[in-house]
């Protein structure tokens, strides 16, 4: 029987004074992206605040469903490789992968076609090789040849060359899209896509010997697939969502996390091992949504993060930002509570006046993790909204992106800092400064992180209808790791399960504190001296 992906939208409309804004969930079925969204031409570009370097352009603001996976990687040379789902207009219409690339003296290759039309959903890794100069471009996307949708996967001709279409493979099984995959160190392709006629993933290995299907995974309602290799061994891990109840709704919300891990890269794998094991509400009060991500750090330690959401509450309301590592075996809490508002469990919230976060978001979400292989310490970046007053005319959240970082393997984090700080309520569309679609190199190089993500100028998913088509930027943006600085490390420990919850506001305290006891859905107040 045909499965539908059940995609979760805020609906945003005009409100009067006795009108609330409810959340909802829309039937949508999976985007190929080729889909007739709109006529006309796009509204130019009006100017902005995002920073980095503007690379490229695209109308399709949505780059991925689910997770983000990565678009951005840096060889041991220098140079920066990127690419990105590129769209010049109204579908159906030209549309293919982008490709740029930054050699060590700063300059970019340009823009470039770098797969057949109509392409997309692309992602990108680096091919390993002992010699820099052989680390070139790998790229990764789905397009119907005329048989079908296939995943692909192309590599450069040489280092920063730009000659596409070069090569490309594919395992050739139709109707396996949204590809995510990874280069190992011993040579092969580990790919991850998700089923358009079903809720499945499917995962995949290309050794010398060709491709192999390694397994798939039943009650995968959302994207989320994500796979990520070592830079010190032949490590690889498969990372995603899995509904605990199998129900439309559910399917899309009440998720626990899993991975799968290999240690010679992709040949054999270890057991589908579940991190979260929630419970049913009230025994816990949370459920990943369908973002993940993951990276081994100095040590060839796996990390995981993702981001929760709180069931207490309609559906978008609230949401933390979530790690997870295979030393400690413990969850912890990433993001500390926004500075704009307060609300008692220190989660990112929506509210039924606020803006949306639209289509395939939370307030907080979609996570990006980085190691420093020279410190140890852990990174990890996000997008959303702290401050729910800031959204655009059409009544969407203009994102930006947040950080904090680790210096003890991920059991504290410090407290969040507002790395692009470009808020615009109330901005029309072509005006709106909304980054998004975030994807960051696993790890710092130069004392830096390095990531792209879109300018979005409309906030919302433009081919869920959330607003209009505009001319968005495609950023990469450089910056010292000490734009997250190391002040006051909080406790955010998480127990394997989230109830009953201890909190201490504020903190730290001096003389006098409040003790929230919260269990279940109900709580008491100690004070104390």
């Amino acid at each position: 029987m045909f499965k539908v992906c059940f995609i979760a939208l805020f609906l945003v409309t005009l409100f009067f004074a006795t009108e609330v804004k409810k959340a909802s969930l829309e039937p949508l079925p999976k985007l190929r992206g080729d889909e007739p969204i709109q006529s006309g031409p796009p509204i130019p570009y009006l100017g902005g605040r995002s920073p980095g370097d503007s690379i490229g352009i695209t109308t399709y603001d949505a780059q991925s469903w689910g997770s983000f996976g990565q678009r951005l990687a840096l060889d041991d040379n220098g140079n920066i490789h990127v690419d990105w789902m590129w769209c010049g207009g109204a579908y159906p219409g030209p549309r293919y992968c982008a490709w740029n690339f930054r050699f060590t003296d700063n300059t970019w290759y340009g823009e470039t076609q770098a797969s057949t039309s109509v392409s997309g959903y692309v992602q990108l890794d680096i091919v390993r090789d002992a010699n820099p100069d052989n680390q070139v471009s790998a790229i990764a996307y789905h397009y119907d040849p005329g048989a079908g949708y296939f995943s692909w996967v192309d590599t450069d001709a040489g280092q920063g060359w730009g000659l596409w279409p070069n090569n490309p493979v594919t395992p050739a099984v139709a109707g396996r899209l949204w590809p995510k995959f990874a280069w190992t160190e011993n040579g092969n392709i580990v790919l991850a896509t998700g089923d358009y006629s079903a809720d499945w993933h499917h995962l995949y290995v290309c050794t010398d010997s060709g491709w192999n299907h390694v397994a798939s995974f039943d009650s995968c309602a959302t994207l989320s697939h994500f796979v990520r290799t070592s830079r010190n061994s032949n490590k690889v891990v498969f990372v995603h969502t899995q509904y605990i109840t199998d129900t439309s709704a559910a399917g899309q919300i009440d998720n626990d996390v899993y991975y799968l891990l290999s240690t010679d890269g992709g040949v054999t794998w270890g057991p589908h091992t579940n991190i979260t094991n929630y419970r049913p509400y009230p025994l816990d009060s949370v459920r990943a949504y369908n973002d993940v991500d993951a990276i081994f750090d100095r040590n060839d330690n796996l990390h995981v993060a993702w981001a929760g959401r709180r069931v207490t509450t309609d559906y978008w309301e609230a949401s933390k930002i979530f790690h997870w590592d295979a030393v400690n075996d413990t969850i912890t809490i990433v993001n500390t509570p926004s500075i704009y508002y307060n609300d008692p469990g220190g989660w990112w919230i929506a509210t039924t006046t606020s803006p949306s976060p639209g289509s395939y978001h939370m307030p907080a979400d979609c996570p990006q993790l980085i190691a420093d292989s020279i410190t140890g310490w852990l990174y990890c970046l996000w997008g959303g909204n702290d401050d729910y007053n800031d959204g655009s005319a059409a009544g969407y959240f203009n994102g930006e992106l947040y950080g904090a970082k680790s210096t003890d393997g991920g059991i504290t984090w410090t407290d969040y800092t507002n790395l692009t700080n470009t808020r615009t309520p109330g901005a029309p569309s072509g005006a709106c400064d909304d980054e998004d679609y975030m994807t960051a190199n696993p790890f710092i190089a130069n004392d830096s992180i390095y990531l792209t993500y879109v300018e979005d100028k409309d906030a919302g998913a433009m081919p869920n209808s959330e607003g209009v088509w505009t001319i968005n930027p495609v950023r990469c943006w450089v910056f010292h790791k000490d734009m997250i600085p190391g002040v006051e490390e909080r406790g955010s420990l998480e127990a394997k399960h989230s109830t009953p919850m201890l909190e201490v506001c504020p903190n730290p305290f001096k003389e006098k504190t409040d003790i929230r006891c919260m269990i279940h859905d109900t709580g008491y107040t100690i004070q104390g001296n």
